[in-house]
């Protein structure tokens, strides 16, 4: 997603639903901690449940490496990252009744 519509997103949450918390966070990578992820939280409540949208920024991956243990399996996956060009991903969350939040699908929250 890119900057307008994220924007443009924001707006009418809080437009309709008034944004509770709004945030930035920024996380190095776990297989390469030369990268971070940028993630933009904001949080609202509809019809008296919780949720949180993030737009997760991270770097393109140009190339997967798969390295192979000396039986033949798999033994683990390296990706290459672009240093310039990014990716964005759209992640929502409903808060359950214990106070974690759930991944769910974004045509949940029309209902």
């Amino acid at each position: 997603m890119n900057d307008r519509a994220w924007e443009e997103l924001i707006d009418l949450i809080d437009t309709k639903y008034t944004i509770d918390d709004s945030n930035r966070l920024e996380e190095k990578l776990e297989d390469n901690p030369g990268f971070s992820k940028k993630i933009e939280r904001i949080e609202f409540e509809k019809d008296n449940i919780k949720y949180r949208i993030d737009r997760v920024t991270s770097p393109a991956i140009v190339d997967k490496k798969t390295h192979y243990h000396h039986k033949g399996s798999a033994d683990r996956i390296q990706f290459v990252y672009d240093p310039t060009e990014t990716t964005s991903k759209i992640v929502f969350y409903q808060m359950l009744a214990d106070g974690h939040f759930n991944e769910i699908s974004p045509e949940s929250m029309l209902s």
